[in-house]
Order: C-alpha cells, then sequence, then structure tokens
C-alpha cells in the first residue's frame, strides 16, 4: 500500500545540503517524489532534476510543494521530522 506525505520548501530556508541528504533518503528507500510549483507537478527522477526543479520554483516564488509517495513514506516522515 502506497502512503503519501507532503510539505513546503520556502526560499527564504531553503539549504542545498539538507535537500540533497532528504533525496537521497527518497532514492535509497524506493519512493517517488514530485514537486509542484507554478501550477504544475513535475515528477523527479534524479538528483540534478531534484535540485533544478526546487531552484527554478524557488526562484520564481516564496514557496513549492514537495509530495512523497511510496510504500515508506511515512517512515521517511518520520526520520526526517525527528531530524
Amino acid at each position: 500500500m502506497k502512503n503519501i506525505f507532503s510539505f513546503k520548501v520556502y526560499a527564504a530556508a531553503f539549504r542545498v545540503k539538507q535537500m540533497i541528504r532528504f533525496y537521497k533518503h527518497c532514492e535509497k528507500m524506493g519512493q517517488d517524489v514530485y514537486i509542484y510549483g507554478k501550477n504544475q507537478v513535475k515528477q523527479i527522477h534524479k538528483m540534478s532534476d531534484w535540485l533544478s526543479a526546487l531552484i527554478e520554483n524557488l526562484s520564481l516564488g516564496e514557496e513549492c510543494l514537495v509530495v512523497v509517495e511510496g510504500s515508506r513514506a511515512n517512515q521517511l516522515r518520520n526520520s526526517f521530522s525527528m531530524a
């Protein structure tokens, strides 16, 4: 069964190192990652797409939404809420 969680990334609080670490965990756990911004949804397939999409969306607005989908999404959410 797939689970979903989402969170907003704010331009003022954006940290590249933190976002790289998060995406590596998503890849390792086999989760699907999407970014919603500019009234579009983009599925992310690799690290360079992840960073490009985040930077592009945050340069045009103050925030964007990240959605993680997969069987281990709740586990990922719990591990990062403690960080």
